[in-house]
């Protein structure tokens, strides 16, 4: 089932709700891993694990060592921009997704019929969260899996 972004019951205020709820948030890990990846801090995970699957590439096809810092020069310059497009496109239809799912759980399970927007409400207020860590972690997060390996 595809679900676009443009639903039919979504509003500009869920919307914002949404991306709000999937502010980036800085990263921790290990003093050497803290310092190698001062440069990634506030990117998803999935973002990172692209960034290093281009390194690895432009490793391969220039046969030289490529730095953090000039894989995310490139990236930035002729990658990034059509990829996070294509993952905010992706992650909205994943959430619109859970949001249906939610929905009818509540229904089934409860008893109470919730408006496309109450339930929306909701499930960013109590599931958004957890569901983006959980999100993050998955394959399919990326758009491109060839950037995520």
């Amino acid at each position: 089932m595809q679900v676009h972004l443009d639903h039919p019951h979504g509003s500009n205020r869920i919307s914002t709700m949404a991306i709000q709820s999937a502010q980036k948030k800085p990263r921790g890990g290990s003093r050497t891993a803290q310092k190698a990846s001062k440069l990634l801090v506030g990117l998803w995970p999935s973002e990172v694990r692209a960034i290093q699957a281009c390194q690895t590439f432009l490793r391969q096809e220039q046969q030289c060592e490529i730095s953090l810092q000039e894989t995310l020069d490139i990236w930035e310059g002729r990658i990034s921009r059509k990829w996070r497009a294509e993952k905010m496109k992706i992650d909205g239809q994943m959430q619109l997704m859970e949001i249906e799912q939610y929905q009818s759980q509540v229904q089934e399970k409860e008893g109470r019929k919730l408006d496309w927007e109450t339930a929306a409400q909701d499930w960013i207020e109590r599931h958004a969260r957890t569901w983006r860590e959980w999100w993050e972690e998955q394959p399919a997060s990326c758009p491109n899996s060839g950037f995520c390996s």
